[in-house]
């Protein structure tokens, strides 16, 4: 069978305004009392979040926030930009002063941005793992890094530092065939690659659900470790609206836990209403939200809360895989992390 790319086109945003419930950052963190987070008019506060990519379950924890009044309940009035294959990187979106909350794939365009003269802040992630992932014939033999020498490696072009960082830091030698190819996983199928760079929320289910026996696994899995969907804004921003911050950040917490509580819901959200123009179809939604929700809670956030970053990690893991991926200059992650945030938005919610 073949397979088509599912690249979906943006479709007008419906009902994709909310608003929030908000505390002072500051006065949390001290151990006050929370007060909300509007103007001294009592008009509510408007947060910009840039968004990676098109309308997509992706972002189900901000589309219940939205209409489960999350964001309303906070005293913030949220906007969504959407990004697509074709637009700026959030990085650039929320330099153009077009958002002022981005969501980027990962850290890595936070840390080229920075170097050359930004200054962004990550204040948490969507995903403890980035959903980026080999996919394999499950006929073919791979069950670990070292398995890759050798293979014809599909992917998009640019792909290929990502794939070297993998075999760098496995101690592997950088011994593969990159065949450049689209978002389709067609080549896949037809034997002209033995495996494929992805997204475990879209290849993967498409070729599964095309009747396909395939086998995936993140890069994470494959020693390059990487936040996904990474929470951050510059850091004058934040040193400005740190009660703003916290309200936004505690009502997404409160959309990503409803998800997972309830994924049926971010489901109908996203196809009924968010991404309605897009045509995305029901049983693929349902998978990819599956596939969504499996990277959100892990042993750290279960002990500090969901869409918190671990500084230690992100040093002793994540820098590490940028340095394999030939990454220098990396900032001192204490400048480059700031936990306060996310930990004043769980306060928020705990009352």
């Amino acid at each position: 069978m073949k397979l088509s790319p599912r690249t979906i086109s943006p479709g007008r945003r419906r009902g994709a305004v909310a608003l929030l419930a908000a505390s002072s950052a500051l006065a949390l963190l001290a151990g006050c009392a929370a007060e909300p987070a509007e103007t001294g008019d009592g008009e509510l506060e408007t947060v910009r979040f840039a968004l990676n990519w098109v309308p997509d379950v992706e972002w189900a924890a901000l589309y219940i926030a939205d209409s489960e009044g999350y964001f309303a309940d906070a005293g913030i009035e949220a906007e969504f930009v959407h990004g697509g294959p074709n637009t700026p990187g959030v990085a650039q979106v929320l330099a153009a002063g077009q958002a002022d909350i981005g969501l980027a794939s990962d850290e890595l365009q936070l840390v080229q941005a920075n170097a050359e003269g930004a200054d962004y802040v990550v204040i948490g992630a969507m995903y403890y793992a980035s959903p980026s992932a080999y996919t394999w014939m499950s006929s073919t033999e791979i069950t670990g890094p070292e398995d890759l020498v050798g293979k014809r490696i599909g992917g998009i072009q640019g792909d290929q530092i990502r794939i070297d960082a993998i075999f760098g830091i496995n101690g592997l030698p950088v011994d593969y065939t990159f065949v450049p190819m689209g978002y389709d996983p067609q080549p896949l199928v037809a034997g002209e690659v033995d495996v494929i760079t992805s997204y475990i929320s879209n290849q993967p289910i498409q070729l599964r659900q095309a009747g396909e026996d395939v086998t995936s696994q993140t890069f994470t899995e494959f020693g390059l470790s990487a936040y996904g969907d990474v929470i951050f804004a510059s850091r004058a921003y934040l040193e400005e609206n740190p009660d703003t911050v916290a309200a936004a950040l505690s009502a997404l917490i409160k959309g990503a836990q409803k998800n997972i509580d309830d994924p049926a819901l971010g489901v109908s959200l996203t196809v009924d209403e968010y991404a309605l123009d897009s045509g995305l179809d029901a049983d693929f939604a349902t998978e990819a939200n599956a596939a969504y929700i499996a990277l959100i809670e892990n042993d750290f956030t279960d002990s500090v809360g969901i869409l918190s970053v671990d500084p230690e990690y992100m040093e002793n893991n994540v820098f590490v895989s940028y340095e394999a991926a030939g990454e220098t200059g990396l900032p001192p992650v204490s400048e480059f992390v700031d936990t306060s945030y996310m930990i004043a938005a769980h306060k928020l919610l705990a009352g």
